[in-house]
């Protein structure tokens, strides 16, 4: 069952786009430039395809082509000051591809222990 994805307000995205910037300025997120020491530098920041899978989770939206769409639709206020085009379909897929928690790296940190 595919479905249109949900819309979301700009407003709102711009408000947590706000948020979400201060909360990383605030815990001093590490930004990585490139792949490794010695691969290509990121043209998209990292925090950019963390807010753009942060938005993909609150719209629900499953899949990379409607993650896309979703990313083409709210461009301006994804990429705000950044003066950075709309990312390509198969870059944001690599780059959210990469991101994933892979099983084998798994630890036995259990969240439900944490109070």
């Amino acid at each position: 069952m595919t479905g249109k994805p949900r819309r979301i307000s700009k407003r709102w995205i711009k408000k947590t786009h706000e948020y979400f910037r201060e909360f990383l300025d605030e815990t001093n997120f590490p930004d990585p430039e490139r792949i490794g020491e010695r691969g290509p530098k990121f043209l998209y920041p990292e925090w950019m395809i963390m807010f753009i899978a942060v938005l993909s989770v609150k719209l629900k939206v499953k899949t990379y082509v409607q993650i896309h769409r979703m990313v083409t639709d709210c461009w301006d206020e994804i990429a705000q000051g950044t003066g950075l085009e709309p990312i390509s379909e198969r870059q944001l897929r690599d780059r959210l591809k990469k991101n994933l928690p892979s099983p084998s790296k798994s630890s036995s940190v259990h969240f439900s222990n944490i109070s």
